[in-house]
C-alpha cells in the first residue's frame, strides 16, 4: 500500500468519524426531546455532510438540527372553547 492510498483511507475514516460523532449528538438530543424523526434525519444529514466536507459542513448541519430539535413548539390554543366576550 502506497502513501496516497493510506492517506485516502485515513481521510475517509476521519470524515466518517466526524459525521458519526456530530450525528450522534443530534440523534441523542432528538431522542431526549422526543423528536425522533428530526434526530434520525439529522444523524444521516450530519453523516453525509461529514463525508462531503468533514467538520466544515458537519458542524453547521449539527447546529441547524439542534436548533430545530431544541426550539419550543408553538403554543397551540384550544379551539374547542367558545370565545369569551
Amino acid at each position: 500500500m502506497d502513501t496516497n492510498s493510506a492517506y485516502l483511507i485515513g481521510v475517509i475514516f476521519g470524515a466518517l468519524c466526524v459525521g458519526l460523532i456530530t450525528g450522534g449528538i443530534v440523534l441523542a438530543a432528538g431522542i431526549v426531546k422526543n423528536k425522533i424523526g428530526l434526530g434520525i434525519g439529522g444523524f444521516f444529514a450530519c453523516l453525509i455532510c461529514g463525508c462531503m466536507l468533514g467538520l466544515i459542513l458537519a458542524i453547521p448541519c449539527c447546529v441547524i438540527f439542534m436548533y430545530l430539535i431544541l426550539k419550543k413548539a408553538p403554543d397551540t390554543k384550544n379551539t374547542d372553547e367558545t370565545p369569551k366576550e
